[in-house]
């Protein structure tokens, strides 16, 4: 079972059904007839019952994400307010995950009026206390807007960076310290004692 809490265009649930896997969709306003309307902050699903969730979740307010005064991407990145409420929803992909399974978390940093905030790092921080990290990678941004001439141009009269990528945070819940889960095999390394 695979959940994405912001799911907006609906593009986990259509990639989902591609590769057969089972898949719930939401977001606080739906773009898709296959998303169901709910606020990522209190997800309508039992604990533990979850195998993946998939997030792309607001950068900030540099977008105009919905007209729903509930909405996270109607907050500053450059606020506390922000991230304690992106944290909200940590706890809940915390709480709906089954231990030992992943999640996943896209996000890109701001640019605006010569500021730079570094939502990536400062997301990421926060999710380490509810997981551990499995991978960070860095998504590249190709054939977006932000590739043209025109942002070249802006880029270097402005003097600010293009930020051609975005991060994806791939993490995992641990299992409960007195589990009886059997771990899986030790590596023994030829080179390193």
């Amino acid at each position: 079972m695979v959940v994405d809490p912001m799911c907006g265009s609906g593009t986990t649930i259509d990639v989902c059904k591609e590769e057969g896997r089972q898949v719930v969709g939401y977001d606080i306003a739906p773009q898709h007839s296959e998303v169901i309307q709910n606020d990522a902050r209190n997800i309508p699903l039992d604990d533990e019952s979850v195998d993946m969730v998939f997030i792309d979740s607001p950068y900030g307010d540099n977008v105009k994400y919905s007209e729903h005064p509930d909405c996270i991407g109607r907050i500053s990145c450059e606020e506390n307010l922000f991230y304690e409420e992106l944290e909200k929803v940590a706890q809940e992909i915390y709480r709906i995950l089954k231990p030992g399974k992943v999640m996943a978390w896209l996000i890109g940093d701001q640019w605006v009026k010569k500021r730079f905030t570094p939502v990536g790092f400062k997301l990421y921080g926060m999710l380490c206390k509810y997981f551990e990290t499995v991978d960070i990678v860095v998504v590249a941004r190709r054939g977006q807007s932000s590739h043209t001439g025109v942002w070249h141009n802006r880029a270097k009269r402005f003097n600010f960076y293009l930020r051609g990528f975005k991060y994806l945070f791939i993490m995992r819940k641990s299992y409960p310290e007195d589990t009886t889960v059997k771990k899986t095999n030790k590596i023994k390394w030829a080179k390193y004692k």
